[in-house]
């Protein structure tokens, strides 16, 4: 008998004591409690736990700061709130903010303040638009789900799924203990320049996004107990580097991404980059603009993994070989280099076989971004009968079952209404 236990995690705000207060800018005047011309005003009266349904239109307000746990959502579902002006989250241990729907046009989010380690303030940005997502504070969690944001999502912790951004920046949190279990999850993006890690407290997946430009691994969560995996994306002619130097272990899976990569030349001793972007501990912003300014080495060779240190790198059923040399009997890394196996550029099956990454249907993996346990179907379905108002976006489940086992089933998600 298989023993269950189920936890769902819905990122819903509202409690018995909540009001409702209603956001219309066509009232000839609000009452000051439930309702409001404006949202600045709507914010200012609400206490935490309330929702704000505002009516889709076109706010010119000041810059709008929260501090408050409150859900603020459009009055009429998949409309838009056009809000011309910057909004400010001032983040504090314990916050439950959810913000849907709003266009921010040429502003971006921001904060000024955030929880801690031990209690995050969670941050749900949901099919929004502006230039920057910029939760980059100690004490955050974030869920940045269908949103466009033009330039740049920049954050440490939380679950970026369906997103349409130019650059993706995931950098250091400040916990000594990195956790083995909670994750970074990025799945179902379209990243347009860069997706840059550099952050060792929680390990990472990267799945089933489609990925243009760079991809630039430099530090992780070097944990042997866990696997960091890029699994089922389409890279479009994406240069990928990952640090070389001072890593303390390998524990990175590359497998059954589709399309086409380049790597910097392991030969070309004058690009003065390579030295310095491949290290694990360096954070310095220059090494971004040196990585634009002399990206110009002729070859296809892989500048990592670095033979010289343990753990594992794995190189498997994507559409090229890793081009490597492979570790000698001295040398500690195991160093996994699958070719893919069938000529031509195969999907349907063709993909790991591991059952770490079936397709849904409990099939092996389809290689690219419809296969894995990410697949992009499940997230963008073709066909939605509830207009998308319950979605969960993380749900984790074993692939394997043995009689007598027991099972943690988890899941994160939320609900629009």
């Amino acid at each position: 008998m298989k023993k269950i236990f189920t936890i769902l995690t819905f990122l819903s705000v509202t409690s018995i004591f909540a009001t409702d207060r209603f956001v219309d800018p066509n009232l000839s005047a609000g009452n000051g409690t439930t309702l409001f011309t404006n949202i600045t005003s709507a914010v200012a009266a609400a206490d935490n736990g309330d929702r704000i349904i505002v009516s889709s239109n076109t706010y010119n307000e000041a810059a709008l700061t929260i501090s408050k746990s409150l859900k603020i959502i459009p009055q009429t579902a998949s409309t838009t709130i056009n809000f011309n002006a910057n909004i400010i989250i001032a983040g504090f241990p314990g916050m439950k903010l959810e913000i849907l729907g709003f266009n921010l046009g040429v502003y971006s989010f921001s904060s000024v303040s955030s929880g801690n380690l031990t209690d995050k303030a969670k941050v749900s940005i949901i099919q929004c638009s502006a230039v920057n997502l910029d939760l980059n504070l100690t004490g955050f969690e974030l869920n940045s789900i269908r949103n466009t944001i033009s330039n740049q999502i920049t954050y440490k912790n939380g679950s970026i799924i369906l997103n349409n951004v130019g650059t993706i920046y995931i950098s250091d949190d400040g916990l000594n203990n990195p956790s083995i279990s909670d994750k970074n999850l990025i799945v179902a993006n379209t990243i347009n320049s860069l997706l840059y890690v550099y952050n060792n407290d929680n390990k990472f997946i990267i799945a089933n996004n489609t990925i243009g430009g760079s991809l630039i691994i430099k530090r992780w969560n070097a944990n042997s107990a866990i696997k960091n995996k890029i699994i089922n994306n389409q890279f479009n002619n994406l240069q990928i580097l990952v640090s070389a130097y001072n890593v303390p272990n390998y524990n990175l899976i590359f497998s059954n991404n589709t399309g086409n990569v380049t790597f910097y030349n392991n030969n070309d001793t004058s690009n003065p980059f390579d030295e310095q972007h491949l290290d694990y501990n360096s954070q310095n912003a220059e090494d971004i603009i040196l990585y634009y300014n002399y990206y110009g080495s002729t070859g296809n060779s892989a500048r990592f993994p670095n033979n010289d240190v343990g753990g594992i790198f794995e190189w498997s059923y994507n559409n090229i070989l890793l081009n490597h040399p492979a570790t000698s009997g001295g040398q500690p890394l195991s160093f996994i280099n699958t070719p893919y196996p069938v000529p031509g550029n195969i999907i349907i099956d063709a993909g790991n076989p591991n059952h770490d990454y079936y397709d849904l249907d409990l099939t092996i993996n389809d290689r690219g971004i419809n296969g894995g346990p990410y697949s992009i179907l499940n997230y963008n379905p073709t066909s939605n009968p509830n207009n998308s108002k319950a979605f969960i976006f993380d749900l984790d489940i074993p692939t394997d079952l043995f009689p007598g086992q027991n099972v943690n089933i988890s899941a994160k998600g939320y609900h629009k209404n």
